[in-house]
């Protein structure tokens, strides 16, 4: 049985444990990925945009290619940073995935 100074001790680890996760590196990663998708979607119309990416889709990989470049290209300059932040959070997230899973291999 633990006694009420032990169980006050462990509450403040599993305090300062659960700040630290959520103030990490990745969780920071993965606040900046949402909150760019969230940023992107208020400003674009999404469904409208996976409609005409189903038309285009019939010209085959070149299309779809020039379709996303075409879209950021002609987009508010709002949308572009959102996705450019979305981009780069996903690239730094897969760095930190491939880093824990393989300790031997270090990234710059």
């Amino acid at each position: 049985m633990q006694s009420k100074i032990e169980k006050q001790v462990m509450a403040g680890v599993a305090v300062v444990y659960t700040a630290r996760k959520l103030t990490s590196r990745f969780a920071f990663e993965c606040y900046a990925f949402v909150l760019s998708f969230a940023g992107a979607a208020y400003f674009v119309s999404l469904p409208n945009v996976f409609q005409n990416l189903i038309q285009v889709a019939q010209g085959g990989v070149v299309g779809i290619g020039i379709f996303f470049l075409t879209a950021v290209l002609q987009t508010k300059i709002a949308v572009q940073v959102a996705l450019f932040i979305g981009a780069a959070s996903l690239v730094l997230m897969g760095f930190d995935m491939a880093r824990s899973t393989s300790p031997g291999r270090r990234f710059v």
